[in-house]
């Protein structure tokens, strides 16, 4: 029952009671917390029997006031104990959530620390530069089975160096591992500027034996490179057969970039197209570069978007998973190939991260091509690209704005237009942009001066949880080094496409 109606009511019993429309043998329920009244003996804590035969009319009133007034007391308090409750329960939530944002941050920072200890490790053998390296690349495939070889290029595009002049030369370092992730060769290489270093049969090349229990005997493996230099690598899989090479893009290792910026790395990938007919086959290549292991499941689709395969292994820290023919249980059939790894141990501060790749090749002349893996989204994020409509309020801002966003799986960044009213910077248009996280909206402006004389130095910031309606809201945050600051809210409303 709302305060509103209760307080409504109060009037028409106080009238019926003057007007004697209640019966001498009534039993009156005023309040009843569970929902339809009944009547009960006088000993109910939630209702008021009244009887009316043996008092006199002045006190059958006053007692009736009484208890009237009384059941609004314990209704008010009722409805504020409920509603410090609510905002107490929807604190929590919101806590919760921004926690789970918090660990990914944490997950993303235990991938760069796995990569620091890696290096420690090995830094006797790699620190030609007393600078150590910054910069990391890898080559999820290379291969010397199947009739094969694998040859690898490194480029030096890196003009100005802040430690090394104009024109620097990079120290690279390669470490090739094997399919059950343990490391098995390495070598350095020396890059000048604009140069290109192609090492041919790079498995058999690299001359360092890790482990000299296994020994340097490598089919097939991955690649993880340092340098000390910007740089870009490739690498080649040439059929020994008819010398037709695969070209393969090295992928570079995105640690602390913010997930929803992260291409071809992360826990769920795609690859867009494979295939199992007369004339093609695919196979599939992952790796978990990770420093966790990681249970890995990979789903199978027709071209209709039907599941029709699902493959699981456990894929250890830096293993790998292989398999040349990805659709031999389901022949005659082509379409995507969802990949996805779960955390076996989800309480550590670890977790696992895939990067993977296809090829595609001829049956009759075995030719072939890769096809690198797409980072999806997660799975519950929501496509909101649009225009959206509404206002920023709070002690400094009460304006109506136009915000048009832009999506790319949990990247989103756009415009945001001022419509109306007051906000702090001359300014009345701006960039924006953002990630998903946790199905969490974090949106900044992304002009850092304002267009005053002074050029003003700001930030605006938004947060807006998951949406459950049709409205985006959330909370905003404005400051500057005027020492201007605003606490306040968003709420917009979706108006219409972007291309109409």
């Amino acid at each position: 029952m709302r305060l509103e109606q209760v307080t409504s009511d109060v009037p028409r019993i106080d009238r019926a009671v003057r007007r004697g429309q209640m019966t001498c043998s009534a039993q009156v329920d005023f309040l009843s917390f569970g929902g339809a009244t009944k009547k009960s003996p006088i000993s109910s804590r939630n209702h008021v029997h009244l009887s009316l035969l043996v008092e006199s009319k002045s006190e059958r009133e006053r007692r009736m006031q009484k208890a009237i007034w009384s059941s609004l007391i314990l209704m008010i308090l009722f409805i504020f104990a409920e509603r410090a409750t609510v905002e107490a329960r929807e604190g929590s939530k919101n806590a919760v959530a921004r926690t789970a944002v918090a660990t990914q941050r944490l997950n993303q920072s235990s991938w760069l620390e796995s990569l620091r200890d890696f290096r420690r490790k090995i830094g006797s053998q790699t620190q030609a530069s007393g600078d150590g390296t910054s910069f990391v690349v890898i080559i999820p495939y290379v291969t010397t089975e199947s009739n094969s070889r694998t040859n690898l290029g490194l480029n030096n595009y890196s003009q100005i160096s802040f430690v090394h002049g104009i024109n620097p030369f990079a120290s690279v370092f390669i470490y090739l591992f094997d399919q059950e992730g343990s490391l098995r060769r390495s070598g350095s290489v020396v890059v000048e500027s604009n140069e290109l270093v192609q090492i041919n049969d790079i498995i058999n090349q690299l001359p360092t034996i890790e482990d000299p229990v296994q020994g340097g005997n490598v089919g097939t493996g991955w690649l993880l490179i340092f340098s000390d230099e910007p740089l870009t690598a490739w690498a080649s899989v040439i059929s020994n057969s008819n010398d037709d090479p695969s070209i393969e893009l090295a992928i570079a290792d995105q640690i602390s970039k913010p997930a929803a910026f992260v291409e071809s790395t992360g826990t769920r990938l795609a690859i867009q197209s494979s295939a199992k007919t007369a004339k093609f086959q695919s196979s599939l290549v992952v790796v978990n570069v990770g420093p966790d292991d990681g249970n890995l499941y990979v789903d199978i689709y027709d071209q209709l978007g039907n599941l029709i395969d699902t493959k699981t292994a456990l894929i250890k820290q830096n293993g790998m998973f292989v398999d040349n023919d990805i659709r031999s249980a389901v022949p005659d059939t082509f379409g995507q190939i969802v990949i996805e790894v779960t955390d076996p141990t989800p309480n550590d501060d670890k977790a696992p991260r895939l990067v993977a790749n296809s090829i595609v090749k001829s049956t009759v002349n075995g030719t072939g091509a890769f096809f690198p893996a797409f980072a999806l989204p997660q799975v519950d994020t929501k496509a909101i690209a649009g225009v959206w409509e509404g206002s920023l309020t709070g002690s400094l801002i009460n304006a109506q704005v136009k915000m048009q966003l832009f999506q790319e799986r949990d990247m989103i960044y756009g415009t945001l237009d001022i419509l109306s009213g007051s906000f702090p910077t001359v300014a009345r248009s701006f960039s924006i942009s953002g990630e998903v996280s946790s199905n969490h909206y974090l949106l900044q402006v992304q002009d850092a001066f304002d267009s005053d004389s002074a050029n003003t130095f700001f930030s605006y910031r938004l947060h807006i949880p998951p949406i459950t309606g049709i409205r985006m809201e959330g909370d905003t945050l404005y400051f500057d080094e005027q020492n201007r600051k605003d606490i306040g809210s968003v709420s917009l409303s979706r108006t219409g496409s972007i291309y109409q």
